[in-house]
């Protein structure tokens, strides 16, 4: 039974969230602080966290930053509809993705599902490690490495690489990843690549980001080796 984590202070949703989750077979713990969501995290083993953005004490974002230190699991985060630059920047610290309030339950758990889909190991994989100059793709692992040091994805950063290193010089349109990694639900939603492939950028370091390079208007495309 996969464990989840909801984090936030209004009982409503607290309740709202608990009870759909339940009935679809998840294991749940609420936390009404930051303060409390991190003593939580720390003490149980979870699969998934549901996060609000605005909390009393410990700001979300600051959850999210500190939790990423510790774990890779998905973090779906929780924002009103006009608090744009901060579910951007919630994207940017490490969540995995985010709802709009007010949501619907039937919207929330397609997040869920989304976002555990991603994290699941990909039992198909036929190669067990991919490398290109300095980086290696740990397919099995799920691991990615520069010069023998651990990149720290997160799984949805893994995914995206493995994704692109699967299919090396072929220019992977943005509709074509969004779909692939995060589901048919997503392919209007450029900016998560904008945010993802950022990060990933900045991972790869100065001496392998040229591997990565922006088709504007198209897709990426990962070399076999810097232009």
């Amino acid at each position: 039974m996969d464990r989840v984590l909801v984090v936030d202070d209004n009982l409503s949703i607290q309740k709202l969230l608990s009870v759909n989750l339940q009935a679809r077979g998840y294991a749940v713990d609420v936390a009404g602080s930051g303060e409390e969501a991190l003593r939580l995290f720390k003490e149980g083993a979870y699969d998934l966290v549901i996060l609000d953005l605005i909390l009393p004490g410990l700001s979300g974002i600051d959850v999210c930053a500190l939790m990423r230190q510790l774990s890779d699991i998905p973090i779906v985060v929780l924002s009103a509809r006009e608090d744009e630059e901060l579910k951007v920047h919630a994207l940017d610290t490490g969540a995995d993705d985010y709802v709009t309030k007010p949501f619907s339950p039937k919207e929330l758990l397609a997040r869920v599902r989304a976002v555990m889909r991603r994290a699941k190991p990909d039992t198909a994989t036929k190669l067990p490690e991919i490398h290109i100059k300095e980086l290696t793709v740990d397919l099995q692992g799920r691991r990615a490495f520069v010069g023998g040091v651990d990149m720290h994805l997160t799984r949805t950063e893994f995914a995206l690489l493995a994704e692109l290193a699967h299919n090396q010089e072929a220019v992977l349109t943005h509709e074509a990843l969004l779909v692939n990694i995060w589901g048919p639900e997503y392919r209007d939603s450029n900016h998560y690549l904008h945010v993802y492939l950022g990060r990933i950028r900045k991972k790869l370091g100065p001496e392998l980001d040229s591997l990565l390079e922006t088709v504007p208007g198209v897709g990426y495309i990962l070399h076999s080796a810097p232009e």
